[in-house]
């Protein structure tokens, strides 16, 4: 079986590599969608697994791109996040025609099987299960609200990590005034100890 990887993360595409390639799978990996269809239109896969969250192309604007062209549609196409996690995600990913949603970190043996399994069941199964298209204009609005939901959870975690900086930059200042003070007063006492 021939497996597409695609994440702009090095460690989890060498992670993907090897746990395909362990069981004598080959691997083309991408490291965005872009990329992604490039290879696949040059030598189509059997299988893809992607992430979503990734620059140039996302995984949900390869989804739709990937269904779009009449020769990597049939190809199971498997969304592995560790950042669209939510229930709200995963029915996006199958509206979009994912035929499985994966949320990272899966057992390796168990990932592999699984894709295994979708690429004997067949093009044939996948298209006839394949939901109805949304109009774009839907497909659109689910795409928005999936990028608003995760840029305000990312910007409240940044909000909570800079409050935290916050306060541990002002405990660590209070902790150089108190050592500052301390430092005075030992010299301070040395120069009245020196004859």
């Amino acid at each position: 079986m021939r497996v597409l990887v695609v994440d702009d993360e090095p460690s989890s595409r060498y992670l993907l590599e090897t746990v395909f390639k362990a069981r004598n799978h080959t691997v083309q990996s991408a490291q965005d969608g872009e990329e992604a269809l490039e290879l696949a239109r040059l030598t189509p896969p059997d299988a893809i697994i992607t992430d979503i969250l990734m620059p140039r192309m996302d995984g949900y604007q390869l989804c739709m791109a990937w269904h779009d062209d009449p020769a990597l549609a049939s190809i199971p196409f498997i969304f592995y996040s560790a950042t669209y996690v939510e229930d709200e995600d995963e029915q996006f990913a199958m509206t979009l025609g994912a035929d499985a949603f994966m949320r990272k970190p899966a057992d390796s043996a168990e990932l592999v099987l699984d894709i295994e399994q979708l690429v004997r069941e067949g093009a044939s199964r996948r298209l006839k299960t394949r939901p109805a298209a949304l109009p774009e204009e839907e497909i659109l609005r689910k795409y928005n609200a999936r990028l608003v939901d995760k840029l305000e959870k990312k910007v409240a975690e940044l909000r909570l990590a800079n409050e935290r900086l916050t306060t541990a930059m002002q405990l660590l200042s209070d902790e150089v005034e108190v050592k500052n003070t301390l430092i005075t007063r030992l010299n301070t006492e040395l120069q009245r100890l020196e004859p």
